[in-house]
């Protein structure tokens, strides 16, 4: 692949950066080796995926790294990207750089895991990282590209359950405040606080599993109030909508509860290889009012 696959660090983002970080930060570094990362990877895919030219993809790659670095969900790395100039300088991007869309980060992986020689690619990658650059102690799992795929894939739907949730709930909060005082559950404040106080994405496998369930267990709860009251227009809320459509492609209902999918979503390639005993789909927990 041509040197010019990143072009010159721009001005702007190098100055910056620069005078904040030091020559031996990780970003600055992967800034300054990438086009000796990408050599020779054949990333163009003009078959797939809304047909990302290969910049686009290359910088989607290494978004995938950072996020599992720093324990990043998707909306959190979009910001991330829109407002950090150490990654700006890793991605050879201006200051002024609008960011992308969080969705498209999900996608990305979706595609990764379509293809072997995508995943191949993203080895190959972390391999010539591992020997440029110095990994914190995440290094040992970074040629596990399918753990590290799904790692990333887990923070982001953790975060995302979590959200939904909390903005369900401040939704009913603004519009039906005293129907929301007749349901509403005494941990609700406290787990669904903005201070994000329960979301542990640093935690382990089981503690994630276990709060995952937990908030299953709160959203399918909420959905058969909100379907067997008589109170009008909750349904409506695009809150509400939204909050039915995600335990939709997260959770599975079966023995009578909400089972989080641990695996991948419903939409994942991943999903395939998720089995449930007496599982049910979708998920309904309340029956639905017609």
């Amino acid at each position: 692949m041509s040197s010019e696959l990143f072009p010159p660090i721009p001005a702007d983002t190098a100055s910056a950066a620069r005078s904040v970080f030091g020559r031996s930060n990780f970003y600055l570094t992967t800034g300054d080796q990438a086009n000796n990362l990408f050599s020779g990877l054949i990333l163009d895919d003009p078959y797939a995926w809304a047909e990302k030219s290969a910049r686009s993809l290359a910088i989607l790659y290494l978004i995938t790294i950072f996020q599992f670095m720093e324990t990043l969900p998707d909306h959190p790395a979009a910001d991330a990207l829109r407002v950090r100039v150490d990654w700006k300088y890793a991605l050879h991007l201006p200051l002024n750089y609008p960011g992308l869309d969080a969705a498209l980060f999900c996608e990305f992986r979706k595609w990764l895991l379509m293809n072997r020689t995508r995943e191949q690619t993203l080895e190959i990658l972390l391999s010539r990282l591992s020997s440029v650059l110095e990994f914190s102690s995440k290094q040992d799992s970074f040629l596990e590209t399918r753990r590290l795929i799904s790692s990333v894939c887990r923070h982001s739907r953790l975060a995302k359950i979590w959200e939904t949730m909390c903005q369900a709930l401040e939704a009913l909060a603004a519009k039906q405040p005293a129907w929301l005082r007749l349901v509403n559950l005494p941990h609700w404040y406290e787990r669904y606080g903005r201070q994000r106080k329960t979301l542990n994405l640093a935690a382990g496998g089981p503690e994630q599993e276990t709060l995952a369930q937990a908030i299953g267990a709160d959203g399918a709860y909420l959905l058969k109030a909100i379907s067997e009251s008589e109170t009008p227009g909750l349904e409506d809320l695009p809150e509400v909508g939204a909050l039915k459509q995600v335990w939709q492609e997260q959770y599975v209902w079966a023995n009578g509860k909400a089972l989080w999918r641990k695996a991948a979503c419903a939409a994942c390639p991943l999903a395939s290889t998720q089995r449930y005993p007496n599982e049910k789909k979708p998920l309904n927990p309340g029956g639905g009012k017609r």
